[in-house]
């Protein structure tokens, strides 16, 4: 049985032969990232180098599909670092897409893999796609990214980085879309995650915008009590509360 190394290889070539002769359909290729779990042998300089040739090429060319698929197996090769391969590129290009379809694709692709399927791969490029998201102009998109993290089955429970809902945060505040700051705030708060002054500071002004002025004063105080320590977990409870009466407030 060929390793995963050995399947990219022949990958990476019948591409550059499909990309270089029109006759070919490149559509007719397919590699599972399944095949991933077969070996754990890394990828070689030389293989990484061609797959930052051909990535690039596969976008520009419209075949997404064939894209993620020869990113999913990389990753999933022995976990290569993530800055070693042409993930901006794919992103970039993906953000582009009127719907999620082809980020789900990817995501989903990894989630369920077992050499992947992880915080310390999903949340890295989860983070990539939102702050593509915001980038682009698309902050509905980074709400569903929000949503797709915080489901459930999401390996490992509710991901535990504080940098990924920062990110959310100062984007959702930025587009003015203040209840879904809150939303990704509330369940930090619930979760105990540090809260930075920067995230602080961008409800806080974001509310403000909002002529909520009342709540912004309120939820300040709140979280300067939880940061006092003077309530414990008494003052973790009371900001979530606190949270859930504003969200629930704001819907109404």
């Amino acid at each position: 049985m060929k390793s995963v190394a050995e399947k990219l290889r022949m990958f990476q070539r019948k591409l550059s032969l499909n990309l270089s002769s029109p006759s070919v359909s490149i559509r007719n290729f397919q590699i599972s990232t399944t095949a991933a779990t077969e070996s754990s042998a890394g990828l070689t300089e030389e293989e990484v180098k061609q797959i930052n040739g051909v990535v690039p090429r596969l976008c520009s060319s419209n075949h997404l599909k064939e894209a993620i698929q020869l990113i999913a197996a990389a990753v999933s090769t022995a976990n290569p670092p993530l800055n070693a391969l042409p993930l901006s590129i794919l992103i970039n290009r993906l953000a582009l897409e009127p719907d999620l379809t082809h980020h789900m694709h990817l995501l989903n692709a990894l989630k369920f893999n077992p050499n992947t399927g992880n915080p310390f791969v999903l949340i890295p490029i989860a983070k990539m796609f939102v702050s593509s998201f915001f980038e682009k102009g698309h902050p509905k998109k980074a709400v569903k990214m929000f949503q797709w993290v915080s489901r459930p089955d999401f390996p490992g429970g509710v991901a535990n980085d504080s940098g990924f809902y920062a990110v959310l945060i100062d984007g959702f505040c930025k587009s003015g879309m203040i209840l879904d700051a809150l939303r990704v705030f509330r369940l930090m708060a619930s979760e105990n995650l540090v809260v930075g002054n920067d995230v602080r500071m961008c409800v806080y002004r974001g509310l403000l915008r909002e002529a909520r002025v009342n709540e912004a004063l309120e939820l300040n105080a709140a979280l300067d009590y939880c940061a006092r320590g003077d309530g414990g977990a008494f003052g973790s409870k009371e900001v979530v509360d606190l949270l859930d009466r504003m969200i629930a407030s704001w819907v109404e």
